[in-house]
């Protein structure tokens, strides 16, 4: 039987594909607002000790899931498909996230954020593969964009959502959200029908290499084994360019996680419900430009878009860490703080689409690349699933240091100093 081919697949299928990959950004954030009551009022910690541990914990869930992607990625590659892998990983996740809704110990606690990390990165690479499997070359970044502003909304809106909830509904029915999306995610998987992937030499598409950050080299290498993927494509300067450049924003997206709670309390006495609406307001101008985004890397390649946005984010950067600070009354006076905060992370939302989803498109492209030259190189499946695990470890690294440098920056130097770190960066 021929396979479907991607432009023969419904547009639904990348949009269930898509919503699969939320559940790991999500869960990741749906706890930030709510670690300093679950740390003081329910494990009874010293107050002193919620930015170590918020930070800790954070870290935690991206290290683990750094650790787990490749194994999990390589795992992948080698079953017929990925429904079975995904099913069980969606329970992972509600075993997990259940645990740290009830942990009634630092130990359970992170023992849920572990399973959490686990099966979250399982949903994250299998989605990634089924969603690349679905789109032509010519069409990767526009789709890219449309799958990776869901992830960002995930990232973001799981703190938004908490925040608010918890102000007005309680810690427990805040809970029923995340559990209750999973639930729905497993039903719907058990309805859906599947359809078959194609491998990523079944049909070539011209690569235009002057779109990309990077030219691939591209030539004939016994790269089908496990390790042997990595150590090929890591050779390659385009792909360590993405991965880099992943690691990067995603490091720094991730540090308001575990700052922008404590410093807005601090300095302007806002609240979880107030907290969630800055994760709001960083996430609602992505949800629109995503997809303008990826079509602008199609069409005129990622260099421009990528120097550009790094260049404002660093300004933007430095608003953020001098707003409410004392020492620049220019940033204070007559209520300028709170404004100046608020507009900066606003322009920071906006900026964020023109950087985000490089890593994907662009390891994907390059693997592609290799398989036109040499099919087959990566083995029969085409190792999609360990190019998104590739992925997947850039995400999680930024995740991992991120919260743990921002954190120790903001005790150590402090909340400005900390920003205008990353704008250097």
């Amino acid at each position: 039987m021929d396979v479907p081919s991607p432009s023969t697949r419904p547009m639904g299928y990348t949009w269930c594909s898509s919503r699969w990959f939320i559940i790991k950004l999500f869960l990741y954030g749906f706890l930030v607002p709510m670690l300093p009551y679950l740390f003081q009022d329910r494990l009874h910690k010293d107050p002193s000790q919620t930015q170590r541990l918020t930070a800790g914990i954070l870290t935690l869930h991206g290290f683990v899931s750094s650790v787990s992607g490749p194994l999990i990625g390589n795992f992948a590659d080698k079953m017929p498909n990925g429904r079975k892998l995904l099913l069980s990983s969606l329970v992972g996740c509600i075993v997990g996230t259940m645990s740290v809704a009830w942990s009634p110990s630092l130990v359970v606690l992170l023992l849920g954020r572990v399973l959490q990390g686990i099966a979250g990165s399982a949903v994250w690479i299998v989605g990634l593969a089924t969603a690349a499997n679905t789109v032509s070359e010519s069409d990767m970044g526009k789709v890219m964009g449309m799958v990776l502003s869901c992830a960002s909304a995930g990232i973001i809106s799981g703190p938004m959502v908490s925040g608010i909830l918890l102000d007005t509904v309680g810690y427990w029915l805040t809970w029923s959200v995340p559990i209750g999306i999973l639930v729905v995610d497993i039903i719907a998987r058990l309805l859906m029908i599947e359809n078959p992937q194609h491998s990523s030499h079944t049909s070539s598409e011209n690569v235009d290499e002057r779109t990309s950050l990077l030219p691939s080299e591209t030539e004939p290498y016994d790269a089908s084994t496990a390790f042997g993927f990595w150590v090929f494509l890591l050779r390659d300067s385009r792909v360590l360019t993405a991965l880099a450049i992943t690691i990067l924003t995603t490091a720094i997206l991730t540090s308001f996680h575990a700052t922008l709670p404590l410093h807005t309390e601090e300095v302007f006495r806002w609240k979880p419900k107030q907290v969630g609406i800055m994760f709001f307001l960083l996430s609602v101008p992505g949800l629109f430009l995503r997809i303008p985004a990826g079509w602008l890397r199609d069409r005129f390649g990622v260099r421009l878009p990528i120097i550009i946005s790094l260049s404002l984010h660093a300004v933007f950067h430095v608003l953020v860490g001098v707003a409410g600070n004392e020492h620049f009354p220019w940033a204070t006076l007559q209520n300028r703080g709170p404004a100046l905060y608020i507009s900066s992370i606003i322009c920071l939302g906006i900026l964020r689409p023109f950087v985000t989803g490089v890593g994907p498109v662009e390891v994907t492209a390059s693997v592609r690349v290799y398989e036109k030259v040499t099919p087959g190189i990566f083995g029969p499946r085409g190792g999609l699933s360990r190019v998104y695990a590739m992925t997947d470890v850039a995400v999680t690294s930024g995740i991992t240091i991120g919260p743990a440098i921002s954190g120790f920056l903001r005790e150590r130097f402090g909340y400005t100093s900390m920003n205008w770190g990353f704008g250097v960066v």
